[in-house]
């Protein structure tokens, strides 16, 4: 089975009642090339309405999946969104004594929203010795929250991409990815 994604191109009834409807794919040709011919002379099924792309069921890939669609409106990096959707509704990383941890660095709010592995909430700037030095909270990996954790997470950045016009799934299916997340990882409301 060929799943087939494009638009209708033209719709003609004849007089026998027959419809010949034509469609524009975008699809691997070669691949649909193949099923015509394996079901060339069968009856076949079917069905077709608005393409919505798949989500997978995890709540940090629809994360990603939101961060991947803002990045398109706003013409940014993925990256670049998804350090600013962490550091808006994200966890600050928690040193034993309850602290915040925080660094010291010469990279500008811009070059650090771009790091794929450090995730940071911009602080403060100071001028040292005739160059500015920014400060930044550290903030925790997505994979470490709690449901309630990424509910914040994934609500916040949801909200964002619907001022922005991107689609986003509905409250019941949110529901189900965390409720994945908490089953995957063993991870409750408390900490």
């Amino acid at each position: 089975m060929v799943e087939l994604i494009g638009k209708i191109k033209d719709l003609v009834i004849s007089r026998s009642g027959e419809a010949l409807l034509t469609f524009v794919l975008k699809t691997d040709l070669g691949a649909l090339e193949s099923e015509v011919n394996n079901l060339s002379s069968k009856d076949i099924s079917l069905k077709f309405g608005a393409y919505t792309p798949k989500r997978s069921l995890n709540a940090n890939a629809y994360f990603h999946t939101l961060c991947r669609e803002i990045a398109k409106k706003v013409e940014r990096s993925e990256t670049f969104v998804k350090n600013k959707m962490i550091a808006s509704y994200g966890q600050f990383f928690l040193m034993d004594n309850g602290d915040r941890a925080v660094i010291k660095s010469n990279l500008d709010l811009n070059k650090m929203w771009e790091q794929e592995t450090l995730h940071v909430k911009p602080l403060k700037a100071t001028i040292e010795n005739g160059k500015e030095i920014n400060f930044y909270a550290v903030m925790r990996p997505t994979h470490e929250y709690t449901v309630e954790e990424m509910s914040l997470l994934i609500n916040g950045t949801v909200e964002e991409a619907k001022e922005m016009g991107v689609p986003t799934i509905g409250e019941k299916e949110v529901e189900k990815l965390l409720n994945a997340w908490e089953s995957h990882y063993g991870i409750n409301h408390q900490q």
